[in-house]
């Protein structure tokens, strides 16, 4: 063999020695990152010109009530746990998680969804449980998918209520003009997909063997690996066929959702609007849709478009303005200060990456965190 052809062969092996750098985490959501920075900034820009300033103005502060924002921030807290505690309902049938391990995932799995791109976060949390677990991704989308049917079930519900029984204003705005048809849309999609879910359930083992048989005929391998999946998916939502693992989920998510609402109404009064616990329920609904569309990192701009939106549905257009932007402005504010510094302290002290968020290891890293076995303490 000649020097020429050994050093090739060198080459070569060296090539198949060294795996291939994988992508960085900015790299791979770089593209996403720019349309929903456009997004952002579409929404946004509709709100402000909607008259709703972002910022508001030095005078308008004089109003707010530093008790009512101090109270608002404690609910912050116990909604948040509870938001993050009810998830061992749906998890249970799969496999025992620690508390603290199902509190700080969920955690993160918020911040994820706030922090990142399109909505790129909600595999944040199926990725994280399946490092530190072992629980395969499929899994844990499953559990997403209950968690996203139910609240949207539950705020649509609030928002149906709201439309037909709380007396409204006109307004000119084309927003707030449509949004009772967009509010009775989401009741119907969202009751359909519960529907949906149910009779996956039932149908279990129908949907894997129709995978397996459909496939199986030309890509026998590929057929088994779906139908695992189906079964999978199958399994993180399997709590909702039992009594009472549903009823604790369902009791959990209504406080979860009560103690939002209280919140929203507290702080709406502090910020000096005339808000009843209905307008409050209303505005916490039409926010919860709202921000389930695709948008720019921290949901900004579609956050503050549906809320005055939600508003503009029942004050007049001069609260909006100025009571009304002070209130969106410090919900947005103290729900986003809440999120990040819930998510990013346990993403550290748990010692995690930022790209193990959607399952992709940063540059250099040799492997798995060192935590990423069962958690410890």
């Amino acid at each position: 063999m000649t020097a020429a052809s050994e050093r090739a062969l060198g080459t070569s092996e060296t090539q198949r020695a060294t795996p291939a750098k994988k992508p960085s985490l900015l790299r791979r959501i770089a593209p996403k990152l720019l349309i929903s920075m456009a997004l952002g900034a579409l929404f946004a820009w509709l709100a402000e010109r909607g008259g709703v300033p972002l910022w508001p103005e030095a005078a308008l502060w004089a109003r707010v009530e530093p008790l009512a924002v101090a109270g608002y921030l404690v609910s912050l807290l116990i909604l948040h746990f509870l938001r993050a505690s009810r998830w061992r309902f749906l998890i249970a049938p799969v496999q025992h998680v620690p508390m603290r391990d199902v509190v700080l995932l969920n955690w993160i799995g918020f911040f994820a969804i706030f922090a990142l791109p399109l909505r790129l976060g909600e595999l944040a949390r199926p990725a994280l449980t399946k490092l530190r677990h072992g629980i395969p991704i499929s899994v844990g989308l499953g559990t997403v998918a209950v968690e996203r049917v139910v609240d949207g079930l539950i705020t649509s519900l609030c928002v149906a209520w709201a439309l037909l029984v709380l007396d409204r204003v006109e307004s000119s705005d084309p927003i707030a003009t449509h949004l009772p048809l967009y509010g009775y849309a989401a009741l119907t999609l969202f009751g359909a997909a519960f529907a949906a879910l149910a009779a996956f359930l039932w149908q279990r083992r129908l949907a894997v063997r129709l995978t397996e048989v459909t496939l199986g005929w030309f890509l026998p391998k590929l057929a088994h690996t779906l139908s695992q999946k189906v079964a999978n998916v199958a399994d993180g939502i399997r709590s909702i066929g039992d009594p009472k693992l549903a009823a604790g989920f369902l009791f959990e998510s209504l406080l979860y959702w009560g103690c939002n609402a209280g919140g929203v109404w507290l702080l709406g009064v502090g910020c000096g609007l005339p808000m009843e616990p209905g307008h409050a329920a209303a505005v916490m609904g039409v926010l919860a849709i709202g921000i389930l569309l695709p948008t720019g990192p921290g949901l900004f701009g579609n956050f503050q478009l549906a809320v005055a939106a939600a508003l503009r549905l029942y004050f007049p257009e001069s609260e909006v303005v100025s009571a009304g932007a002070v209130f969106i402005f410090l919900l947005y504010l103290m729900q986003s200060l809440v999120m990040v510094v819930a998510g990013v302290i346990p993403l550290y002290a748990m010692q995690l990456r930022m790209g193990d968020m959607i399952g992709l290891p940063e540059e250099g890293a040799a492997g798995p965190p060192e935590a990423s076995g069962p958690a410890r303490g």
